[in-house]
């Protein structure tokens, strides 16, 4: 399935060497920078980051829409991506400093859901509120260049504020919904998606019972969860904690190789059913590359 995954991104490759989220529109910046990644990991070589590097900007951001507000989650998706090549590390900084001054807008708290809403982590775009996906992909660039010791100290309070909103919000039974996690009363479900990206950039605390409680949940959704993508951000999510250390006997190597190896092959046979539906979702072709791929790619989303 890598191979046929492999052609199709070759083939839906735009004439500006960029991706589009469906074969035959315009470039865009997540697409892209997952079927790079993707691509790099498929065939064993270094990423190429030049169509990133070349990356349209303003006011130091990477500009995804001309004229729309600048996507902080896709920047730092791009900044991951130029961090596989040294030479393109510095083109980060401007990304990392725009990053580190963003903040989710300050509501007053409310009856309607009990979460801290005073928390102000990452948004989608600026002037709204902090939601878990943003604030997930800010969290796992910000920890890889505090691991890579390029990040000032000082940068350790807004990391400590995202960890504080993803823990604020995990659901009752573990996982992440978008936002909230209960609202007008009722608990929230989570999402396998949101669950795997809260959980890739809280891979530095495996002694919090919040992820333990979360990795069990995302592995109970997947049994019938029917997104190829969402199945494989699991699978990235999955092989990055069998890599790193376990804090809880809960997760023993093998039950977790078993897991791995359960959802990878229920991804090959969603990815093929998605090949041979009309309209290519060339992001999911991305990611369910990279998933599958992953064991011959650099340790680009582990902390």
């Amino acid at each position: 399935m890598a191979y046929e995954l492999r052609e199709a991104l070759r083939r839906n490759r735009n004439a500006d060497g960029g991706w589009a989220y469906s074969a035959g529109k315009r470039s865009r910046l997540e697409p892209t920078c997952w079927a790079l990644l993707a691509s790099a990991a498929a065939d064993g070589v270094p990423v190429d980051v030049e169509r990133v590097r070349s990356w349209p900007r303003h006011d130091g951001w990477l500009v995804d829409v001309a004229g729309a507000p600048p996507n902080q989650p896709f920047n730092a998706l791009g900044a991951l991506t130029l961090l596989q090549e040294p030479s393109a590390a510095p083109l980060t900084q401007p990304i990392v400093s725009n990053l580190l001054a963003a903040k989710g807008e300050r509501y007053p708290q409310n009856e309607y859901s009990p979460q801290d809403n005073s928390l102000q982590a990452w948004s989608w775009v600026e002037g709204t509120a902090s939601w878990v996906e943003p604030t997930a992909w800010s969290l796992l660039l910000l920890k890889k260049l505090r691991s890579n010791g390029w990040l000032a100290r000082e940068a350790g309070e807004r990391i400590q504020v995202g960890e504080q909103l993803l823990l604020d919000r995990v659901c009752s039974v573990g996982g992440w919904n978008y936002g909230n996690a209960q609202v007008f009363g009722h608990d929230l479900w989570p999402y396998v998606p949101t669950t795997a990206l809260a959980l890739l950039a809280l891979r530095d605390h495996p002694e919090l019972p919040a992820v333990t409680r979360s990795l069990e949940q995302m592995q109970s959704d997947l049994r019938t969860e029917r997104s190829a993508l969402a199945v494989a951000l699991a699978l990235i999510c999955l092989n990055v904690y069998q890599r790193g250390p376990r804090s809880a006997a809960k997760w023993p190597a093998n039950e977790l190789l078993a897991a791995i190896n359960t959802v990878e092959g229920g991804l090959a046979r969603l990815a093929a059913r998605d090949l041979e539906t009309p309209g290519e979702n060339v992001l999911g072709q991305a990611i369910a590359l990279y998933a599958l791929s992953e064991s011959r790619a650099p340790a680009i989303f582990s902390l």
